[in-house]
């Protein structure tokens, strides 16, 4: 892969770490240079996946598509849940912070990824309706039956023309199928009467969208709610009230999750201790992270790791 490659792909290079383990987990396995991935998992590959990206509490580069096929399961993104249900389609855009939080018994999907990298060379090409606002106002899509059924001629096509290895033509085959899976869904988005709509945001909504990008960026630093508010120039009591007419959360619970989902995405990974996760997160010592990280998940950093 090339070097600019592995520095604009997270996901990709979490990926290729453990992508023999994942293989042996999931149903089906496609991928063309790591940079677009799709796979197939059932509910007993699920708790394998668990462990890698993009399943635990992480921010990466990618547009990862989420096709639940049979039964239920609970999504994050950008710390507010969805309940994704059979026949639907979650759509999480770069950078956004995405978890699969728990699936039922009779689950089965598919996730779709494609890095950030590839997928602007397909700027001019998707249709209007992939618009960035758009979803991001409706990042969870339910379709009947014959409609999530109709995705898979253009999804197989892909994973056909991913595996094509010997066509003298095979990086533009590839994206000429994924164009055509990308016309497909828009067509059936453009079904939708919501889609219909132009996506403009009131001036609350551009707020919430606006402290949304800067707790991306700052959480780890910044948890005070008067930070926020200052670099949106208002009061921290009209911050609040926003937040918790767009969403139900105060700003500080908004700040203290983001917190949580951070530091379980560093208590993840292997070589970082406990008191680099309170130093990256900006604790003053790992006893006031600790305390912190108990409070909010009920396990000691220590007994979430082992867990």
């Amino acid at each position: 892969m090339p070097a600019q490659t592995l520095k604009t792909h997270k996901m990709s290079t979490l990926l290729s770490d453990t992508k023999k383990t994942i293989k042996d987990v999931v149903t089906s396995y496609d991928t063309f240079r790591d940079e677009i991935i799709f796979m197939e998992f059932d509910r007993t590959s699920f708790g394998e996946l668990r462990g890698f990206a993009p399943l635990t509490p992480t921010r990466f580069d990618s547009l990862v598509l989420i096709g639940i096929t049979d039964g239920e399961i609970e999504i994050q993104i950008d710390y507010i849940s969805y309940k994704a249900g059979k026949n639907s389609l979650a759509m999480i855009m770069p950078s956004h912070i995405s978890n699969f939080i728990n699936g039922d018994n009779n689950l089965k999907g598919w996730i779709f990824v494609i890095s950030k990298l590839h997928l602007e060379s397909y700027s001019n090409q998707i249709p209007s309706v992939m618009s960035y606002m758009q979803i991001k106002k409706h990042p969870l899509t339910q379709f009947d039956n014959d409609e999530y059924q109709s995705l898979y001629p253009s999804l197989n096509y892909i994973r056909t023309r991913m595996n094509q290895h010997t066509h003298i033509f095979h990086q533009e085959a590839i994206r000429f199928a994924i164009q055509l899976f990308f016309f497909d869904l828009g067509n059936l988005f453009f079904g939708k009467k919501k889609y219909h709509l132009t996506a403009t945001l009131s001036r609350k909504e551009e707020i919430f969208a606006d402290f949304q990008m800067l707790l991306r960026e700052h959480c780890k630093k910044q948890h005070d709610v008067k930070y926020y508010a200052n670099e949106l120039c208002i009061t921290t009591q009209y911050l609040s009230s926003i937040l918790k007419d767009q969403s139900g959360l105060s700003a500080s619970r908004w700040i203290q999750e983001a917190l949580i989902i951070e530091a379980k995405g560093l208590l993840k990974r292997p070589r970082v201790n406990v008191q680099q996760v309170a130093d990256k997160l900006n604790f003053p010592d790992q006893s006031t992270f600790g305390k912190f990280f108990k409070k909010h998940t009920g396990l000691s950093p220590m007994s979430f790791r082992k867990s």
